[in-house]
Parts: C-alpha cells; structure tokens; sequence
C-alpha cells in the first residue's frame, strides 16, 4: 500500500520543519513519495533514539493536529463560544440598564445640580472547566505503527481521536450543561409545554416559539433572570436582535415538528432558520464516572439570545515527555475554559414540569435583627415575607399558627409570603414557616385588642 497524499504532505512539513529548525530528524529521514516503502523511512526512525523522540514530538504538534481537523467531533453548540480570554481565573460581566424617562420641566432649575447615577449591574464569572486529556504511547505500539503505512495512518487517528475529541466532545457536553444547571437551579425563565407528539400539541408548542421569539425582540423584563436570583436594585430591561435568537431542540422533539411550518412561523428563510436551529440529543448531566447526575429529560429545548452563554476559552496547550522507565509518550492536552449564562441576556426553557429546588435555610424578612414580635391588632390582616436560601428555591412552604384562634395565617398569592389575621386579643404566639426538606423559620406575633 502506498502512502496516502496526506499523509505525504504531513511527513514532509515535519522533515521541512527539521530542516529549518536545524536539527537532526532531516539528516536521516527522506523525504516521503508516492512510491516510498514504510521500512526506508521507518527504520531511521526506530534505530535512533533522537529521530525517534524528534518524530514523536512533532508527530503530536503537527500531524495529529492536521488529521485530527479532517475527523474530529464537530461541536454544533461550538457557535455559541465568545472570544477568548486572558489569563486569571475571575471575570465580570456589566449590564448598564436603560435610563428612566422623566417629565421634562422647564422651571426645573434645581435638576441641573442633580446627579443621576447609572443603574450598573455586575455578574461575577470564573473559569470552572481545566481538564488535562492523557494518552501515553508505547515504543512497541510506534513500532507497530511501522508495519505499513496504513497502520501508521490508523496510529494517527488513534492518537487525534485521544487528545483531541475526547475534549471536543466535553465542550458538548458543557455547553448543553448551561441548560441543564440553570434549570436545575431555577435560575432562568421557563415555560412549561406538552411534548410536540401530535398535530395540537406541535402547534402549540410552535406558537409558543413564536410568541417568545417575537416577545424577545422588544424591551421587557420577562426573560432575563436577574430578578428572579435576587439581584440588587430594580429589574433589568433586555431585548435581542432577531438574527441572534437561537433555538436549542432536543432531537426526539424536533422530529415531531415540521420545519416548514417553522420558517412560516417565524418569518425566516429556511436556510437562515436552520442555521439559528441546533438540536441536540438530551439535557442529562454526567459525573466523572459516566452515571447519570441530572435527568434532563423534562427540558424539552430553548430559545434565547447567543450572548445568553458564557463560554470563552483561555488556553488549550500540549505538554510531553518520555518515560524511559515505562519507556513510553506521555501527552497530555489541557483545556481551561469558561462555562457561565448570563443573568443580563433573555433566555426561556421550554419544560414539560417545574424545576424542583429545596430550601436550605429561610428567614422571615419582618424579623430583621431584633426579637421583638410583630405587632397586629384584632380584625386586621399584615403580609410577611420569607426570604429563602437559595433565593431561587421553590420547594412549598407551609404556614401554620401556634394557637388559630388568637393568630389566623395563610398563605399569600406569592408562595413566599402568608397573611396573617388578628383574631383575638393574645401575646406569645408565633407562626411557623416549614418545608419537608427540612427547613423551617418562626416569626412571634402580639395581638392587640381594638381601642
């Protein structure tokens, strides 16, 4: 079997690169032809050891690289990364929201020494993925790769698909795990829908698209989650050009709608609808060990700005070595990226059920810092307020009072707040406020009698 030309190609660019570097791999290796046997260029090879770790060294940097862009895994969520970024482990996202309008007066002479601050969020982000991808090498398994030059060729697959797609592929799996940890945490906007598995229900799961899609296009608060996580100061206003709304769809559910009906519904060319589409297999979140940690099977897809995923990468580098003990290559190709979403961008998840987050611990707001109880008096109603760690937990919270007859209590419309109602004249009660997590807060409440 001759070579192929790619592998030609490769061989010469590393004993051109040995020629131009000076060293000693082009002293003894030819250059490779179409009619070159394996054994004349493999034998200068294997019988120095200098050509050989030479060989070995550029072998990794150069071709595997090379034929590792030919068949690696193509990343289809590979769009959605940023630019990279500089070295440190810590950044900061800023989102200015838009100035409130004020009613313009021409006597207002006092305005002009005003000062108007900017309404500036911050978003704190980290690096959180630095993974190293190992592969060791074995003299016997170089020497096998000899054989003929198809081993060689295979030899090299062998090695691009170690290094390089095994990192390919986790960049898949991160990136689709932005979806899955904001759902799992309830840190971003969801809509809840029926599976698409008949014509009613792909309708309405396409006319929920739409709607989204359309809605997204305008200021609104309603899909970025900044105020759903707690964050400081008023809600923030968020909106998305048309052309940067993307729509991430598990496939099993994509398969039930017709993308004709699709381009139709969103007034797109289908050519350009397709390329803002990205199906995906599932949302289900891994361990280390390969068990399932998350069941994503509850996310059906989702629609929101590009900007919405934090991805950045800030180095992707080879170290090796030899091991004469085991006499082997070590190479280890290390990957150090950012995986984060952004709180300033819209983005909704389409579900089929509510995410499931439990309280860790909560607080009445009214209590503050002091022990003194709340003061109602008989015949009047107060709403209290519960303040939940995470913030973003929805577990239920259930209210009850230490004596009904003197302190009524029930829950308010907003599921972290309940209404309380002097009954009778009474001191020392309290109402408590439990999950069956565990988690559990009591506020003490003095009624007085009407004067």
């Amino acid at each position: 079997m001759n070579p192929s030309q790619g592998l030609i190609t490769s061989l010469n660019a590393l004993r051109e690169m040995s020629v131009q570097s000076g060293s000693v791999y082009h002293q003894y290796v030819p250059i490779v032809d179409s009619n070159t046997d394996i054994g004349s260029f493999g034998t200068p090879i294997l019988s120095n050891t200098p050509v050989m770790n030479e060989f070995m060294s550029m072998l990794v940097n150069r071709i595997v690289y090379t034929q590792f862009m030919n068949k690696y895994f193509r990343n289809p969520l590979q769009v959605l990364e940023g630019d990279r970024i500089p070295l440190g482990y810590a950044g900061q996202e800023i989102y200015i929201n838009p100035a409130k309008g004020r009613q313009y007066n021409v006597n207002d002479f006092a305005g002009l020494l005003q000062k108007y601050e900017a309404d500036v969020k911050v978003q704190y982000t980290a690096v959180n993925m630095d993974l190293q991808y190992p592969v060791s090498v074995s003299r016997h398994k170089l020497k096998q790769a000899f054989v003929s030059w198809d081993a060689l060729d295979n030899f090299v697959s062998e090695l691009s698909n170690s290094l390089y797609n095994g990192a390919y592929i986790d960049e898949y799996q991160f990136s689709k795990g932005l979806v899955s940890s904001a759902f799992k945490s309830n840190q971003a906007q969801y809509l809840k829908l029926t599976a698409p598995t008949t014509d009613a229900t792909g309708k309405a799961f396409v006319k929920a698209l739409r709607t989204a899609f359309l809605n997204m296009k305008t200021p609104s608060s309603s899909y970025n989650a900044w105020a759903k996580v707690g964050g400081y100061g008023r809600e923030i206003i968020t909106w998305s050009n048309p052309e940067d709304i993307v729509f991430l769809i598990r496939n099993d559910v994509l398969a039930n709608i017709d993308v004709d009906v699709l381009s139709v519904a969103f007034n797109m060319d289908k050519t350009t609808l397709l390329g803002n589409i990205i199906p995906v297999d599932n949302f289900d979140i891994y361990a280390d060990n390969g068990t399932k940690a998350f069941d994503g099977s509850d996310i059906l897809g989702f629609i929101g700005d590009k900007s919405w995923f934090r991805i950045k990468r800030q180095d992707m580098y080879l170290d090796e070595f030899y091991n004469a003990n085991n006499r082997v290559w070590n190479y280890y190709l290390n990957m150090t990226k950012m995986y984060n979403y952004s709180l300033f961008a819209n983005g909704l998840i389409i579900c089929t059920d509510d995410p499931d987050v439990d309280v860790s611990s909560m607080e009445f707001v009214e209590t503050g810092t002091t022990v003194a109880p709340q003061e109602i008096t008989v015949d009047d109603t107060k709403t209290l307020h519960i303040k939940t760690t995470p913030f973003s937990a929805n577990e239920t919270i259930t209210y009850t009072s230490s004596d009904a007859t003197v302190v009524s209590v029930v829950a308010g419309t907003d599921p972290k707040t309940c209404v309380i109602t002097g009954e009778k004249a009474g001191t020392g009660e309290y109402i408590t406020a439990s999950t069956t997590s565990g988690a559990s807060a009591v506020i003490y409440v003095d009624v007085n009698a009407k004067s």
